[in-house]
């Protein structure tokens, strides 16, 4: 994607603000789109963004209740929001004003995992101890999956959008929708499943684990590795596209573990002084963003050894998401700051 010898450094575009801790930012998967929710229940879109004179439009404003969750659909239509109000907001943003097309009331229930179909115009929301399933193209719901032994404590569909893996206590859950009654696997773990991921091919199913371990299960091929000696929960994970490239955070470090000869090998990137909040790799590359309550975001080359470093999120940096090209990164404050980094090179800036 980007060539090998060119010397890749980014630079701040643009930054922005919100009222409150930015507890996510997302990218459409066609770019144009930039989507971030705050703790203050803000959401906030701009369109255009990849111009610097992106638009910002306000589809949710200051209130009492925090905004949790957010993601767009697979063809970058759809936008839908859910946080601790009991409510998920679906608006339509190809319109010149985005249209609010469903909002789906879950009285009592904090909101705060949602996750596409990575095809189809489906939306999977976590109510409490059940996943519920909703075709936007129809407006109807067309699933609810029991997890029943805790609540929903992340989501993650298969890339192939065949299988949908489920967090929580016992590890994670996988459903064929096919066959919504009951799970088609359960992936057990020590305690409770924190987080889980599967690899860009579909082959490894990755969860962090609340009792400081990692599991990685290499699909329909058990059973799965346990990784262990983290000095704390395990909550961030993350893939590297087109490699068996894994990095979990954990406290002030990140673990890199990657598939060698039959093997997992891994070593620690140690650089940050506190906790490590995200970590995210650029797409179709092995250079790995980190971010965490030391103000700084770190660009790992290969996720080995630190190539750059990102300032300007005074408070700490709570999330971050790349473009889907890997252009732009962008990167959410605990304070409500929003920071826009751009690719440049030496020879020839971009954007």
């Amino acid at each position: 994607m980007f060539g090998v010898s060119a010397l890749i450094t980014f630079r701040k575009q643009a930054q922005d603000q919100l009222s409150d801790y930015v507890r996510g930012v997302i990218w459409s998967s066609n770019g144009k789109y930039l989507a971030a929710i705050s703790a203050a229940g803000e959401a906030v879109l701009w369109k255009e963004a990849e111009s610097p004179q992106r638009v910002r439009l306000d589809l949710l404003t200051a209130g009492d209740f925090s905004c949790d969750c957010l993601g767009f659909s697979a063809n970058s239509q759809f936008l839908a929001v859910g946080g601790q109000a009991g409510k998920v907001w679906v608006w339509d943003v190809l319109q010149d004003v985005p249209k609010l097309v469903l909002e789906q009331v879950y009285p009592s229930v904090w909101i705060d995992h949602l996750a596409w179909h990575p095809v189809e115009e489906r939306v999977a929301i976590a109510t409490h101890r059940q996943v519920q399933i909703w075709d936007l193209q129809h407006q109807k719901q067309t699933a609810t999956l029991e997890f029943e032994s805790s609540s929903v404590l992340d989501l993650a569909w298969h890339p192939a959008g065949e299988y949908l893996a489920v967090s929580g206590h016992g590890g994670v859950k996988i459903w064929d929708l096919q066959t919504p009654e009951m799970p088609l696997l359960l992936f057990e773990v020590p305690g409770a499943s924190l987080t889980c991921r599967w690899s860009a091919d579909g082959q490894y199913l990755a969860s962090g684990n609340l009792d400081r371990t990692l599991s990685v299960l290499a699909w329909e091929k058990p059973p799965p590795w346990l990784m262990q000696g983290f000095p704390g929960k395990v909550s961030h994970i993350t893939w590297a596209d087109g490699a068996a490239l894994l990095a979990a955070a954990c406290v002030d470090g990140i673990t890199v573990w990657r598939r060698e000869g039959g093997n997992w090998n891994s070593h620690v990137l140690t650089e940050h002084q506190g906790f490590v909040n995200a970590i995210a790799f650029q797409p179709q590359t092995q250079l790995l963003a980190s971010g965490g309550e030391d103000q700084r975001v770190l660009l790992w080359k290969g996720a080995k050894k630190v190539n750059q470093t990102l300032k300007g999120l005074s408070a700490g940096v709570a999330c971050l998401a790349w473009h889907p090209l890997g252009h732009y990164l962008v990167g959410g404050g605990m304070d409500g700051q929003l920071m826009i980094w751009c690719m440049d090179t030496p020879s020839k800036g971009f954007g």
